[in-house]
């Protein structure tokens, strides 16, 4: 106390320098810390990185081989349904491999010829038809198509002759109708391709005052298209007969001799015919004097059968389907 009485200055600044060198070593000690605990994390993630970098993300030949034979079965499960939507039988190959005509003159007389054949064909297993039935083509009943729809028409001939060959080999009581979507000119595709309405074809232009109407639209939700991917060629038929000769077409295309693909099946039953029992005539001896004795026994009832066979009227849509090959833009590895 008597030095600090006596030099009070320099005893206030040597307790400053005193709390001063305190301070100092308490702030070494937590940076020193610090610096322990920052590199003991650094170490702690280099053990991390090091363990990481050791492990060997390539499969094993093993995991390898297994790849390798799934990727050769699914493409030779690829391959195998690309060639089963190209269809099998003379049919297919004709399909495929007739070529269209050049001039519309040529398609008028080709389709006139199907027609001819395809009538006598109804005619002979009695299968109703119209007088003038034309098959989906009324169109073109005095002149061939526009020379931009030869090959469309062409093909649509095929496909309608392979459809309604099924159907009559099928013996329903009437054929109604065939319809075919309309076919498109270059200029339609074009504009299609490129998101704008399709301008009215010379198809359409003439068919327009038609009382038969070969065209109809079918609806997207149930067509198979996958634009860039999946074409498809729409077809209807429309007749009238038991369900033995709908289940008759139907197994026939689901044979896939072309690869047609039936969308949808509209069913709608036909109203009963009167019954054709004969009438019990008015001036007969039974009518007057009551049942007579006859010399002949009464005729016993036919049996009713436990399932009535009735008519109804069917609507089939089928596509023609046509897988689009995708562009080889880019090389597709082989090892």
């Amino acid at each position: 106390m008597a030095s600090f009485k006596s030099n009070p200055i320099y005893c206030s600044v040597l307790g400053v320098l005193g709390l001063a060198v305190l301070a100092a070593g308490w702030g070494i000690y937590d940076r020193h810390a610090a610096s322990e605990k920052s590199a003991a994390l650094l170490v702690q993630k280099r053990n991390e990185l090091n363990s990481l970098q050791a492990v060997n993300p390539a499969p094993s030949e093993v995991s390898k081989a297994a790849v390798e034979a799934d990727l050769l079965r699914t493409e030779a499960a690829l391959v195998k349904m690309r060639a089963e939507l190209k269809g099998s039988g003379p049919f297919a190959e004709a399909l495929r491999n007739t070529p269209a005509p050049s001039e519309p003159t040529d398609v008028f007389f080709n389709l006139e010829t199907f027609v001819e054949k395809t009538r006598q064909k109804a005619e002979a297993a009695k299968v109703k038809i119209k007088a003038d039935e034309r098959f989906g083509f009324y169109t073109y009943d005095r002149t061939g198509p526009d020379r931009d729809l030869i090959p469309q028409v062409f093909k649509q001939r095929q496909v309608i002759e392979y459809l309604v060959d099924a159907l009559i080999e099928a013996t329903p009581s009437e054929l109604l109708a065939v319809n075919r979507e309309r076919p498109l000119t270059k200029a339609a595709l074009a504009a299609i391709a490129a998101g704008q309405p399709a301008p009215q074809s010379s198809a359409s232009a003439a068919n327009s005052n038609s009382t038969n109407n070969d065209f109809f639209d079918i609806d997207p939700r149930i067509s198979a298209r996958v634009p860039g991917f999946v074409g498809a060629s729409a077809f209807r038929l429309t007749f009238v007969s038991e369900t033995e000769s709908l289940r008759v077409l139907l197994n026939k295309l689901a044979s896939f001799e072309l690869p047609l693909v039936v969308r949808s099946v509209e069913v709608e039953p036909m109203p009963k015919s009167q019954s054709s029992a004969a009438p019990v005539q008015s001036n007969s001896l039974s009518s007057i004097f009551g049942n007579a004795p006859s010399s002949t026994p009464a005729a016993a009832p036919e049996p009713k059968p436990l399932v009535e066979k009735v008519l109804s009227k069917f609507t089939v849509t089928v596509e023609l389907i046509d897988l689009i090959e995708a562009p080889a833009t880019e090389a597709t590895p082989t090892s």
